[in-house]
């Protein structure tokens, strides 16, 4: 993991799974990007990434808007507990 990196502890659980870290860490460094966006980049299956995000969603750590056909996901900075975890 890169020094400095922000993460919730509330996120840790879920930053076990190490496709889960590296899909966290491209929207934190990189920003908004699509399902086929992360998918490109992490030489991973569409429907692994996608059930990633939708669990990273779930749990409060990402959020997401749809425009068109696409689903723009970004991390929530904010913390899922209601603290500030990113300052």
């Amino acid at each position: 993991m890169v020094k400095n990196f922000p993460c919730c502890p509330f996120a840790i659980p879920q930053m076990a799974e190490p496709s889960r870290r590296r899909i966290y860490e491209i929207l934190v460094f990189e920003g908004e990007k699509t399902v086929g966006e992360i998918t490109k980049r992490l030489n991973l299956r569409q429907p692994t990434v996608s059930y990633h995000l939708q669990e990273m969603k779930k749990e409060g750590l990402l959020s997401a808007r749809k425009k068109g056909r696409e689903v723009y996901y970004k991390v929530k900075m904010v913390c899922p507990e209601g603290g500030i975890c990113f300052s």
